[in-house]
């Protein structure tokens, strides 16, 4: 466990309006210090290595970040210059505090102890390479079930590239070449042959042209989608009209965030479809056991990077909920921040943590909350 008491490297801030506690990291070694994107755990298993983004205004975007770890047993914070990545690629080997990410050439990792030294896991093809300016190597890297390959989902120029790299040899494995945009591939937690993968908004890199997501006859919007590894293909359509910030559960059911309703679950077998968080209307995650979510929503009727936010958590099995935070906004309608801001919370630390990035200190930052007391608050 996490000793949530260190004063030196957490404050303890409190909601005033529900009361629960959350533990901020303080700005050791970067201006901002954010939690990683919503499907990625950031945190090892055991606690002890709490991975987090680093960025150092005015340098660098929601697309040029790079990597600080908290060690949790020793009390030290280190940034890693060496991290800088693409888009929301790290990916935490849960087990061991090693981190992956993607820079626009090639797949590195690096273990958690200053001593380390990064790795190269792969190079980007130059065939795909000489297409165009690398926009992105992976949105968001997973690991295969079997922790042999990780998922990738290619952007160069104006074509897109889906399938997997052997952690072994660094072979790229192309399952699927498309000519619009699929992003956010991840792999099935239990099918090595699968991913989940989306297709979304894209702009014409020449012609500056933008481009939405192909709909069925009913008006529903054709975003989600599972990639088999011979390039076979299946759309899962939203019980309403839309769907956004798709992942798996950890029982192999993709969830799903419908803006109005919440989050959606999908059962593949059976195609049934059902509510399983009310307030996860915009970035949401289950716990393992998917008997407990974590969410964040808009408080602004006016959507803009940096605006204001709250995070909460559900548990389906009392149906009760409760607010972790009201976060101020961090930027301005007028002027966005170029960071992705959101609260990304997630469950991480074999689920006994809650970790998003908070605003309530003035700026960007990584909050922990434990979860049995929130736990113990939503029981019947």
């Amino acid at each position: 466990m996490i000793d949530l008491t260190n004063t030196k490297l957490l404050r303890t801030w409190t909601d005033p309006e529900s009361g629960v506690a959350s533990y901020v990291l303080n700005n050791a070694v970067a201006p901002y210090q954010q939690s990683f994107y919503f499907a990625n755990r950031s945190l090892t298993d055991d606690c002890r290595y709490l991975w987090f983004y680093c960025s150092f205004p005015p340098a660098g975007d929601s697309y040029n970040r790079t990597l600080g770890v908290w060690d949790t047993e020793l009390g030290a914070v280190n940034h890693y210059p060496e991290t800088q990545c693409l888009d929301a690629s790290p990916l935490v080997d849960t087990r061991n505090g090693e981190v992956y990410w993607c820079n626009r050439y090639a797949v590195w990792k690096r273990a958690p102890k200053p001593a380390a030294k990064p790795e190269r896991v792969a190079v980007f093809p130059a065939e795909w390479a000489s297409r165009g300016v690398t926009h992105r190597m992976a949105t968001h890297l997973t690991f295969s079930v079997d922790r042999k390959e990780l998922s990738f989902d290619a952007e160069i120029g104006n074509h897109w590239f889906a399938g997997s790299i052997s952690v072994a040899d660094g072979a790229f494995n192309l399952w699927a070449e498309f000519d619009r945009c699929y992003n956010h591939a991840q792999f099935h937690p239990h099918d090595p042959d699968e991913l989940l993968i989306a297709q979304d908004y894209w702009t014409d890199k020449a012609t500056g042209e933008p481009h939405g997501i192909d709909t069925n006859d009913d008006g529903k919007l054709l975003r989600m989608w599972t990639l088999r590894r011979d390039g076979s293909m299946r759309s899962w359509l939203p019980n309403e009209k839309a769907a956004t910030h798709e992942w798996w559960s950890a029982d192999g059911r993709i969830n799903y965030v419908d803006w109005n309703k919440g989050v959606m679950q999908i059962d593949c077998k059976s195609g049934r479809q059902s509510l399983v968080d009310p307030g996860g209307t915009w970035h949401a995650h289950d716990a393992r056991d998917g008997r407990l979510f974590v969410h964040d929503s808009m408080a602004s009727r006016a959507f803009f990077r940096g605006g204001p936010a709250n995070v909460g958590f559900f548990n389906r099995d009392t149906g009760r909920s409760l607010t972790i935070a009201h976060l101020p906004a961090s930027a301005t309608l007028e002027e966005p921040s170029v960071y992705h801001p959101d609260p990304h919370p997630n469950f991480v630390g074999g689920d006994r943590y809650i970790v998003y990035t908070t605003t309530v200190f003035g700026a960007l930052d990584v909050a922990l909350t434990p979860v049995a007391p929130l736990l113990e608050r939503t029981s019947a």
